[in-house]
């Protein structure tokens, strides 16, 4: 049973991966969005919807293009006010947008506030339960995606209903080119969701007093790859101790990553925690010799960067579509091929106390640097559109989720909060 597991587990990673199977289902799935039904708005969302699916398993740019081309034509005609959100957006109608933070309180008619929101959900929150057009006027709005690349049926109808300018973080350098291909309302800043990590909570602990040898925070998704870690664990000393660290995602659970773990024959080498809190996570990070993550896509990936400023090296694929991979270098850990993982994995233990990752961090990434970021790119917007800026934004950072960081600007804040709440019907933040 263990073989046959074993098997399966990477068959279906080969070819869900695999470009010729990712070409096939493209063009499955395009076929299938040209078929509509019908010309009512919900039947076109769904072929919209499908078409987002066919752009992310793009073989390449033209058929990326092809797509996206057919997605713009079949939105145009779209009435916003008859988009039902609920089909498409679980708990869209919750008036409570947990993952977002005030960076600035409206001063005025001439200097509006700023508000942050992190995750497309939560953006379809304010869509379904807002004013938009009065909270433009009132709140320049920036945004957080999830994932790269970034089309999906919000991030398109998003700049449509939104009646105003949207600054766009990204999840991967690609998206600074492909967000305005999605609408021109979105403005882009070259932060990821991993530039908001604060490094005054990471006290790194010597080398000699780390006691774990290879550290994974993933969620129990398939696409995090748990298994590759296993399969390596087979070829490597039963000395090296590693620490998984993740949440259930949908029916994968804790259970599910354990059995993969017995499937290859590791499990007795593996602790794992699930929902541990925060403080937990940071704990790990700056206990482990390496980080590595496995995922061949995903968004910008938080752990990478919060991995950094606990002075550990990060350990990622060479072929991996991730955000964050911009920061890797031989200052802050090493790339793998997908051969012989188990001794790189090995050597990648043995070398960790050369790299010097926490550095590099506080140098090019930390919430503070990329505050700065953001506040120069909105103070130069609101300046050459006519509006005034005498109070910059606030510094914060994510905890998991968007907090500020200051006590002081937790209070200053604090009226904007409740204007939110009170003129909008909308509770932002975790309180």
């Amino acid at each position: 049973m263990s073989l046959i597991t074993r098997a399966r587990l990477e068959a279906e990673d080969y070819l869900r991966w695999h470009p010729a199977t990712r070409d096939l289902l493209h063009h499955r799935v395009m076929r299938k969005a040209r078929r509509r039904e019908s010309q009512d708005t919900n039947a076109i969302l769904r072929s919209v919807d499908q078409l987002c699916a066919a752009t992310r398993l793009a073989p390449n740019a033209r058929a990326t293009q092809q797509s996206e081309e057919m997605i713009l034509e079949r939105i145009q005609p779209i009435d916003m006010s008859k988009v039902n959100w609920r089909e498409y957006v679980p708990d869209v109608e919750r008036r409570h947008v947990e993952k977002a933070v005030v960076l600035k309180p409206r001063i005025g008619p001439k200097e509006k506030g700023v508000v942050f929101i992190s995750f497309e959900d939560q953006w379809a929150r304010l869509l379904w339960n807002c004013n938009l057009k009065e909270f433009a006027e009132s709140y320049t709005l920036v945004v957080s995606p999830t994932w790269s690349p970034p089309n999906s049926l919000t991030n398109y109808l998003f700049p449509a209903a939104y009646p105003g300018p949207i600054f766009c973080l990204i999840s991967n350098t690609r998206d600074l080119h492909i967000f305005p291909r999605l609408s021109n309302r979105y403005l882009m800043v070259p932060l990821f969701a991993s530039s908001w990590v604060n490094p005054d909570l990471y006290k790194p602990l010597p080398f000699d007093k780390r006691d774990i040898s290879i550290f994974m925070l993933a969620n129990f998704g398939k696409y995090k790859r748990h298994f590759l870690l296993f399969k390596a664990l087979r070829q490597m000393p039963a000395s090296v101790r590693v620490l998984l660290i993740g949440q259930d995602n949908g029916d994968r659970t804790g259970e599910a990553i354990m059995a993969e773990a017995r499937a290859y024959g590791v499990q007795n080498r593996i602790e794992l925690l699930v929902n541990a809190t925060n403080s937990a996570v940071i704990d790990a990070f700056c206990r482990s010799k390496t980080t590595v993550i496995f995922s061949h896509r995903e968004g910008s990936c938080v752990a990478a960067v919060e991995s950094m400023f606990a002075n550990t090296p990060v350990g990622i694929f060479e072929d991996a579509e991730i955000g964050s991979r911009v920061y890797i270098n031989e200052s802050t850990g090493r790339f793998f091929q997908h051969r012989n993982l188990g001794d790189q994995l090995m050597d990648f233990v043995v070398t960790a106390h050369r790299y010097s990752p926490r550095a590099f961090a506080e140098e090019n990434i930390s919430c503070f640097r990329s505050t700065k970021t953001l506040n120069e790119t909105l103070k130069a917007h609101a300046l050459a559109i006519g509006q005034e800026w005498t109070q910059d934004i606030a510094v914060h950072h994510w905890q998991p989720d968007p907090q500020l960081i200051s006590a002081s600007d937790r209070a200053r804040m604090q009226p904007s909060y409740d204007d939110v709440e009170t003129r909008f019907g909308i509770t932002l933040g975790t309180g």
